[in-house]
């Protein structure tokens, strides 16, 4: 099995890329054709989660940046303690 560890991985977000809609930390980048806009877990899903704003996201991406997977690893790291 080939496993890697959380310190081999490169995130692009970090702490100070915050939500465009609460000012949350941003898990979620999405650059458009217009700009970009930055999602905590909890927005991008509520976006994500509904048909016509998945349908409006995915007409501006580009490209999405996805790493709430950070959420997990943290909550492990956390419980190891």
């Amino acid at each position: 099995m080939n496993t890697m560890n959380t310190q081999d991985k490169i995130w692009i977000l970090d702490l100070s890329d915050r939500c465009d809609r609460c000012a949350a930390q941003a898990y979620v980048k999405i650059i458009g054709h217009s700009g970009e806009l930055l999602f905590c877990s909890h927005h991008y899903s509520k976006i994500i989660d509904n048909a016509v704003g998945y349908d409006k996201i995915m007409k501006f991406a580009v490209d999405i940046i996805d790493e709430r997977e950070k959420l997990s690893e943290n909550k492990l790291i956390g419980s190891e303690n």
